[in-house]
């Protein structure tokens, strides 16, 4: 006879064959079904289940001494709990300090320059040595001076001190884009968090391992907002940019589609390069000879774009790669930051302060203050010399 499904083996079990989101047993959040932690709530869905009554209290009680003795660290470990208490309270309350670094090994939301995860201890911003640079991160979004809702959406993402950097920006009416653009968020999440996700692998792959990665994880955001506009006439149209960049040593790697940005800043030569190319009818033009830049910045369907998250499963994704110096800048951004400020606009003000989290409140006070027409949000990743922070 085969033995009675515990409740969390079902749902695994469940969520394997019909390809369904994982709901997590603490908070009911539908997570996608590749997670290994509750996109909400940062419960682990494998844990056991939380169960009423006294039925089957012995093998629950050993399964999860079991559990604990796997942990590869101490789940009593002293001023653990009073820590990240601390961190999540600086961090979440209207995103005050900007976006917050997510520890890739547990999941857990940290300060925007945290070296260590407040709950694992897996290292997070730290320096690296073999290079001689450490990196630096501020992400933040605004809802701009226009807009009811805010539909862009931002992750930030950090071990073995390499990081992730991700910009959304949906479409599709407000509470379609901003659901399109939290699903890739939450893909990215899924699909990188935790050693089972191969978290502890992205400082060796190769770099064409690392590419596919990036795909993998915007083709499958992809095919979730597909998904869930078929299954929800309300959502049909829905779509969203994605721009994902991760930085390890002196690379960045780029997965990128639509018509959010990432521009590397030249601290050396002051120079700043637009390494994505927008997916939109108005740059198509541009590139063919039909418009100049300048038209091109005043067009009326300058934002109408060819390839988006959503339009269909099948998607093609660029794939990026590009060598980095001490001293250089990454600016990821949506499109609402660069309605209003030029490629000059960004560099000057990137490259006027040593501090990232300036850099990005500079950049979006500047954007609102030229009219703010629409969400804007922006990251910024600084590559600075070990010891200069």
């Amino acid at each position: 006879m085969l033995a009675k499904l515990s409740a969390a083996q079902a749902m695994r079990r469940e969520a394997v064959v019909k390809n369904e989101t994982r709901r997590c047993p603490r908070c009911n959040y539908e997570n996608l079904p590749q997670a290994v932690y509750c996109f909400r709530c940062n419960r682990r869905l494998d844990d056991l289940p939380v169960v009423d009554g006294l039925d089957g209290t012995g093998s629950l009680i050993e399964g999860a001494l079991r559990f604990i003795r796997q942990r590869n660290h101490s789940l009593f470990e002293p001023g653990r709990i009073e820590r990240l208490r601390k961190a999540r309270s600086k961090v979440l309350p209207e995103n005050l300090n900007g976006e917050p670094l997510t520890c890739l090994n547990c999941g857990t939301y940290n300060l925007p320059d945290a070296t260590h995860c407040v709950h694992c201890n897996a290292p997070l911003l730290i320096p690296d040595e073999d290079f001689g640079i450490q990196l630096r991160l501020s992400g933040r979004t605004s809802v701009g001076k226009v807009r009811a809702n805010n539909e862009d959406s931002l992750g930030l993402w950090a071990i073995d001190g390499l990081a992730l950097a991700l910009v959304a920006d949906g479409m599709g009416g407000a509470a379609a884009g901003e659901e399109a653009s939290r699903l890739v968020v939450e893909a990215v999440q899924a699909n990188f968090t935790s050693a089972e996700r191969g978290s502890d692998q992205l400082a060796t792959l190769s770099e064409e391992l690392l590419l596919k990665r990036l795909h993998d994880a915007i083709d499958q955001a992809n095919r979730t907002v597909v998904e869930r506009a078929r299954r929800d006439a309300s959502r049909r149209g829905m779509g969203t940019t994605a721009t994902l960049a991760l930085v390890r040593n002196n690379r960045v790697f780029v997965a990128h589609v639509g018509d959010s940005r990432l521009y590397l800043v030249d601290a050396h030569d002051r120079t700043i390069s637009q390494i994505t190319s927008d997916h939109s009818f108005v740059q198509a033009l541009v590139a063919s000879g039909h418009l100049t830049a300048e038209q091109a910045r005043y067009h009326p369907m300058g934002h109408v774009l060819y390839r988006a998250l959503g339009q269909s499963a099948d998607l093609e994704i660029d794939l990026f790669r590009h060598t980095l110096r001490e001293g250089d800048r990454i600016v990821v951004c949506s499109d609402g930051l660069t309605r209003h400020l030029e490629d000059k606009d960004i560099a000057e003000i990137v490259l006027r302060t040593d501090n990232p989290t300036e850099a990005t409140l500079d950049l979006i006070e500047l954007t609102n203050e030229r009219g703010g027409e629409d969400n804007v949000s922006v990251i910024v990743l600084y590559l600075e010399r070990v010891g200069q922070a």
